[in-house]
């Protein structure tokens, strides 16, 4: 057979940003072989009249850290078209770690990531030591490809053990952490990610270590990923303002690698403010340097109860109530004497990220039937029908229903204008998925087949090709992801076949699929009718082939 895989007659947007044009993709051997009017046998022929044939989309803000050992798909990115996957984001990764530190990791993960403790108690098999036994555990292991960045709490503790959420290092402990880093670059890692959020931390209370380190620190290691001449320093530093873009360009300029930082957004309550992020950063590229900031192609939407809400933590009154054990913050959130206080702390003028909007706060789902009335509804809403003040509706309800109660809401992202803009701004990368994580709150796989279905086909917002080049070629570019991201000869065959004109996500819903029946919401799609990885269709028309095609990605520092 002259291919493995022929793919016919389909419109191919190759990654680049050039317009499409209509070709067969010849595959052999998990490569491209060759794109044009083909002619020879293949083992399997694809029809793809009508549909979009284009690189693999690639999911680089995972939290698959965890899921990628008992869900080698990490379901449901090939779905959406997701060929590969980086994981290891906001300082959180599996490695390295001491033996009898893996619990001190699971906290961070239970906290920071929202993953149930019970799925990582029982999904993660523990066994590594270093960066590169890590990824090593996965060779063979994974139906997708998987990268990952080295995260700098779990550096941190390898190192310090419990002090690491409790003081600044020694000199000494920079160096055995600048060891550590080199090592995870040497396996492969695609760079280093930091956390800085002040709203993190782990199971305990206790603040993330990454949080204690000072930017001697800091730079230190970032250092280290400069020297390898690889991958990116991806930061979390919590709440997204103008000020933060100085550290930015200083990082950018001082390491010469590109940076990766969280987030450009639309939001109502600063209008302006992603103007100002866009041309504070500019003047960041203009001198030659990168600092890429994130968006996303839908208002992140968050569900949460009263049980388990990690959306109020700005708060610091709220946040120690909902760390009390369930029948203290009860009686706590009835007490008259204390909601005021709660009113008090959410009314206090600083700056946080939350909206403080009652009308922007709705009622997903209620447990009594006698409450049915209100679902849908928006907190401001029941309030009006019960003729309450609104945080005394929306604790009265928790409360009559065992605080079971789902709530769901979204600070960010209401403006179609705004939000293009920034989707095409040469300084944003698109995608902030967190896959893996948050997954009682909320589910955003499908930020790729919303940008092709909702912007691109609906809103006509961005053009086809610009957005899968943001989508493929764009990331790999900047992550340093080596022959994947275009639809080339001697590239990886990595392919999503997906018809245009009925690509979209759908809302999330409820499923029991992690370990120990564990429940969390997913995110499917419609539209998206072949997952090629290396070569090999690992998705067709709803349903997983099984076969573990995927490789795991390793970066241009890696040392075999």
């Amino acid at each position: 057979m002259d291919y493995d895989l022929l793919i016919r007659n389909g419109r191919v947007v190759d990654g680049s940003g050039l317009p499409s044009f209509v070709a067969d993709v010849g595959i052999k051997n998990g490569k491209i072989a060759e794109i044009g009017k083909l002619h020879g046998s293949a083992a399997r022929t694809i029809d793809a009249d009508g549909y979009v044939v284009s690189p693999g989309f690639i999911d680089h803000h995972t939290h698959m850290d965890g899921q990628i050992l008992w869900d080698p798909y990490g379901t449901c990115e090939p779905q959406h078209g997701v060929t590969s996957i980086v994981m290891g984001n906001c300082g959180l990764a599996l490695a390295p770690v001491k033996n009898g530190d893996e619990d001190a990791i699971v906290k961070s993960f239970v906290r920071v990531e929202a993953i149930p403790r019970v799925a990582l108690e029982k999904g993660v098999p523990w066994g590594w030591k270093s960066y590169g036994d890590y990824l090593n555990k996965l060779e063979g292991q994974v139906g997708i490809n998987v990268g990952g960045i080295v995260g700098h709490i779990a550096v941190r503790q390898f190192v310090m053990g419990e002090e690491s959420t409790q003081r600044k290092a020694t000199s000494s402990e920079v160096d055995k952490m600048r060891q550590a880093v080199g090592e995870a670059m040497h396996s492969g890692a695609f760079g280093l990610s930091t956390n800085r959020n002040e709203r993190h931390m782990r199971e305990d209370g206790l603040p993330v270590g990454s949080r204690l380190a000072n930017d001697d620190e800091l730079f230190a290691l970032c250092e280290v990923v400069s020297a390898s001449n690889a991958g990116v320093i991806q930061m979390n530093m919590g709440r997204h303002c103008v000020e933060q873009i100085p550290q930015y360009d200083e990082l950018a300029r001082r390491v010469g690698r590109p940076i990766v930082w969280q987030s450009v957004q639309y939001k109502e309550s600063e209008p302006e403010l992603w103007q100002n992020m866009l041309s504070g950063i500019a003047k960041t590229f203009a001198a030659g340097y990168q600092a890429y900031g994130l968006t996303h192609t839908v208002p992140l939407m968050r569900h949460f109860t009263m049980k388990d809400a990690q959306i109020f933590d700005e708060f610091p009154l709220w946040k120690n109530l909902m760390f009390l054990p369930e029948p203290q913050r009860k009686l706590a959130f009835a007490d008259p004497d204390t909601r005021q206080k709660m009113r008090d702390d959410m009314a206090a003028p600083r700056p946080v990220s939350f909206h403080k909007n009652w009308g922007r706060v709705f009622v997903e789902k209620v447990i009594k039937a006698e409450n049915h009335k209100y679902a849908g509804k928006s907190v401001a809403d029941v309030a009006a029908l019960r003729q309450q003040d609104a945080l005394d509706a929306f604790l009265d309800l928790s409360l009559d229903e065992d605080l079971g109660t789902t709530f769901e809401t979204t600070n960010r992202g209401f403006n179609p204008e705004a939000m293009s803009t920034i989707m095409k701004s040469p300084y944003v990368v698109i995608g902030t998925s967190d896959a893996g994580a948050h997954v009682q709150f909320g589910a955003d796989f499908g930020y790729c087949t919303t940008l092709l279905g909702m912007w691109v086909r609906d809103r006509q917002m961005i053009g086809l090709e610009h957005a899968i080049h943001k989508l493929t070629f764009h990331v790999a570019s900047i992550w340093g992801i080596e022959g994947r991201g275009l639809l080339r000869p001697g590239f990886h065959a990595d392919v999503t076949i997906f018809d245009p004109k009925t690509i979209k996500a759908y809302e999330p819903e409820w499923a029991d699929d992690y370990p120990a029946s564990t429940k969390r919401l997913i995110q499917r799609a419609e539209g998206v009718h072949y997952t090629i990885v290396n070569g090999k269709v690992i998705y067709a028309d709803g349903k997983l082939s099984g076969e573990m095609a995927g490789n795991v990605l390793r970066s241009a520092a890696y040392q075999q």
